[in-house]
């Protein structure tokens, strides 16, 4: 294995891969919103906050005020507040009593604005004005305290109905925060942030909702000490979609100290991947359900995912532990697009357990996964441990409906019970222990079409009738004081058993 290959996140996982001692992840220093002292009550511009009345019209008008007044504080007393499309300003920080809820109307939403480009990606992605809250090219805005529910929001698109699908809708903004603030109903989404930059999500909690916080297209992100619970899909989207007509990078995300529910993927990348991202880095992340996998990378539309660190990571019930792939689906106006790729990427300090079948039956399996054209480049994990669930016996495959050819879920990962690896080139398996809770006759270890695989000290549970690693056209393997398997150095192979 060439480490050289290997700088995600500078000299941190070099040191890493080295086995010395490294400077743990540490929290970034964004910057966060600055207001005016100045204060607006609700109150005094008419709402009721009685749980009955609409006050969209007088949050609206306190925001105007606030906004026109060289910004300060929006002020919501004790109250249950009903609104529809309050329209977010800069320079605004709304300010909930402890007692202070902002429900969602059942009607009186904004229309979904016209969007040239919404052939590209969802139509929830596709439009802002819809939502609970919403604000274009905004400087400086926050929410602190208090509860916002979705209420009548709904999780699908509204199809002509005067509803929203969305809690907060923000399109390019500046230095954004979001605290303290309890979410116990969302909609298609919670949080739907694109292209914004300087955002601080912290002790914020979502109870239920389809998404929870869709990252598209941002930088300098920091989200710690939240839990979100409740999420029929994705609960941490990191994504890059072409709703503003163009591609925006998605840099420098952080995420720490947060404990997420999902009945999709928890911690995801894609798969709106227009634009590129780099410098994604979480730590310190309790997972207690993942529907799909738990850490997911699905390159779909172009972009690369370069320089992504995992440490810390403990899971629970999910039915897929990680899976990365990458395909061609390229759903942008960009004339030039291309396949993407997925380079750099890091997973330390990882423990895996009761993991849970899909609807298929399974537990599926780890996939590391790119494309013939477009290999996974650089992937490292170290201290890794799952226990997997195991149990299949040979030829129950065959009995396996099997996924269109062209499906990114192929049957693939299920020829392994551990780890499926194809299409990449440096990979890394040190301290990597698989072990499962009833014997299982399949390999723990299929990997075809890698260029450079490296195993240190692996460890897997082994049947009297399955060899433990199944290996095809492997150019330079090395295999060092892993336990059952010969020892390599640099080796090309077109097969192997072992």
């Amino acid at each position: 294995m060439r480490s050289a290959a290997f700088v995600i996140c500078g000299l941190r996982l070099l040191t890493v891969l080295h086995g010395e001692s490294a400077d743990p992840l540490t929290p970034p220093n964004f910057p966060l919103p600055q207001f005016q002292p100045a204060i607006f009550n609700v109150r005094d511009f008419g709402a009721a906050g009685d749980g009955r009345s609409n006050d969209t019209q007088a949050i609206n008008k306190a925001i105007e005020k606030c906004n026109a007044s060289g910004g300060g504080n929006v002020i919501f007393p004790a109250g249950t507040y009903v609104a529809a499309s309050i329209h977010v300003k800069s320079n605004v920080r709304f300010v909930l009593d402890k007692g202070a809820l902002i429900t969602g109307a059942k009607n009186g939403y904004d229309a979904p604005e016209p969007n040239e480009f919404e052939q590209y990606q969802d139509f929830g992605h596709s439009h802002f004005h819809n939502a609970l809250m919403w604000g274009e090219k905004i400087d400086n805005f926050a929410i602190v305290g208090g509860r916002i529910n979705g209420s009548y929001l709904v999780e699908r698109d509204p199809n002509g109905q005067d509803i929203g699908d969305k809690v907060i809708a923000i399109k390019s903004g500046r230095n954004l925060l979001f605290e303290n603030v309890t979410h116990e109903t969302g909609g298609h989404f919670v949080y739907l942030l694109n292209d914004c930059e300087n955002v601080t999500i912290t002790n914020v909690t979502i109870r239920k909702s389809r998404d929870g916080v869709n990252l598209v297209g941002c930088r300098n992100v920091q989200l710690h000490n939240c839990a979100f619970t409740g999420c029929g899909d994705d609960t941490i989207a990191l994504k890059s979609d072409w709703a503003l007509g163009r591609k925006i990078a998605s840099e420098n995300i952080y995420v720490w100290d947060a404990y997420l529910e999902s009945g999709g993927n928890a911690l995801q990348f894609g798969s709106e991947t227009t634009g590129d991202f780099h410098n994604a880095n979480f730590w310190n992340i309790r997972i207690g359900k993942a529907d799909k996998a738990a850490i997911s990378m699905t390159c779909a539309d172009g972009g690369t995912i370069d320089g992504v660190a995992y440490d810390k990571i403990d899971i629970k019930g999910a039915i897929c532990p990680i899976s990365f792939s990458v395909f061609a689906q390229l759903r942008s106006g960009d004339p030039a697009k291309k396949i993407g790729h997925i380079k750099n990427v890091m997973i330390s300090n990882l423990t895996v357990t009761d993991c849970a079948r899909g609807r298929d039956g399974q537990v599926w399996t780890a996939n590391i996964s790119g494309a013939a054209n477009s290999p996974l480049e650089n992937i490292g994990m170290k201290n890794v441990k799952i226990r997997y669930r195991g149990g299949m016996k040979k030829g129950e495959m065959d009995k396996l409906t099997p996924y269109p050819k062209d499906n990114p879920r192929s049957l693939w990962p299920l020829q392994a019970w551990g780890f499926s690896v194809r299409n990449v080139q440096d990979l890394l398996l040190r301290d990597v222990e698989l072990t499962y809770e009833r014997e299982d006759q399949r390999p723990a270890l299929i990997a075809s079409e890698v260029q450079h695989l490296e195993l240190e000290h692996f460890t897997a549970s082994k049947t009297s009738s399955a060899e433990i690693m199944r290996l095809k056209k492997i150019d330079n393997l090395t295999v060092r004081n892993s336990a059952g398997l010969e020892e390599r150095n640099g080796e090309s192979i077109s097969s192997l058993k072992e």
